[in-house]
Formats: structure tokens, sequence, C-alpha cells
């Protein structure tokens, strides 16, 4: 498979540094880490960077703080530390170039705390080193995206069937991975989204 990605990478410098910065700005703000980069990861400023938005891969970081955490203020700051925080938002930014996953989705396989918890040993290597690591995540995902966000939401198999109107029995099979959610017609697609609070796109198996 040919991978196309969104933006040119000559932008990529900025998105990296940005996305540091912004949850350098965030702890330091006082926001829990987790539930800054579950904010941004479920933000308008993320769908935009993964669609290679123009004003989103030029701005700054505290434009991303001030849309994400709604229009809070912060003062910039001459010098950051570059500490975990930073590293952490600079090394998921270029995976996310690398692969093409949503942040949702690199979210899903390998979550903040855990990117996080990798500083120690990975700051000073090549970045090359993260890549393999986060792409073990998802070499060893077994559970479908599908099972993942269910559960997530605190939903039952049948009550997202009721909820949503796709046959339970189809729910299963996706689940199950006995038939590929993959080839699901949009309709279906789109009325589990819906429900799931996600992008269509979060649900396929790539």
């Amino acid at each position: 498979m040919i991978l196309i990605k969104s933006y040119s990478e000559l932008y990529l410098p900025y998105v990296a540094e940005n996305l540091g910065t912004m949850l350098e700005y965030a702890v330091d703000s006082g926001i829990n880490e987790e539930v800054a980069w579950n904010t941004f990861v479920n933000s308008n400023v993320a769908k935009q960077i993964e669609k290679g938005n123009p004003k989103y891969l030029s701005c700054s970081a505290i434009d991303y703080f001030n849309e994400i955490f709604e229009g809070a203020i912060i003062e910039s700051k001459q010098n950051i530390d570059k500490d975990k925080y930073y590293w952490a938002g600079w090394i998921i930014a270029q995976f996310q170039h690398k692969t093409g996953y949503s942040f949702y989705k690199i979210n899903n396989a390998i979550n903040i705390c855990e990117v996080l918890n990798l500083y120690p040993t990975l700051h000073e290597a090549d970045k090359t080193k993260f890549f393999d690591i986060a792409s073990c995540y998802f070499q060893k995902e077994q559970i479908t995206n599908l099972k993942k966000i269910r559960s997530a939401m605190g939903l039952s198999q049948n009550e997202l069937a009721n909820l949503s109107g796709v046959d339970l029995r189809s729910i299963q099979m996706y689940e199950q991975r006995k038939n590929d959610i993959n080839k699901a017609k949009a309709e279906t697609l789109y009325k589990l989204s819906r429900i799931l609070g996600c992008n269509i796109d979060d649900l396929l198996e790539i």
C-alpha cells in the first residue's frame, strides 16, 4: 500500500514543535497530561492537522492551546522546558505523519502515559527507535478498533446495536474479525461512528 501523506514534510518540524509545546503549556497550566492529550486527540485541531489544513500547519502552539482548551489564554514563554511532555507531543506528531494514522487511532494503540514512560530510554535516540516500538503496539493489537471504542464508551454489543440500528450479529462478526469491517457499507459505518463519537476511519483496520 502506498501511503499518501496529508501534508508536506516541510511542515512537519512546525507541527511537531507546536504539539510538543502545546502539551508542555497544558501541563504547566495544571492540566493533567492524559486529560490534555485526550482533549487534543478529540479536537478539531487534531482533525485539521490530519487533513493537512494549511492554517493548522503554520500557526503557533498558542493557537493550538487556545482552540483546544476552549479559548483559555496562556502567555507565551520565551523558553520552555523541553522535557518529557514536549518530547511526547513532538514524537507522536512525527509518528502520525509517518504512518498517516489518526491521532485517535494512535492514542488507542499507545496512549500518552505509555509514550511518556518511553522518554527515559528513547528521548536521545533516533526517532526511528520510537517508530519501531510504537508499530509493535499496533501489531500486538488483537482487539478490533470497534470493540476497543465500544468498550471505552461503556456500551455492550446489544446496547450498541439498539442505539445504532446495526444488527447485533453484524457487530459480533466485525468484532470477531469474521467479517471485514473495512468492507462494511458506508451507512453501517456511519451509524456506528455516530453512536461511538468517532470518525469512520477510526473503526477501520489498517
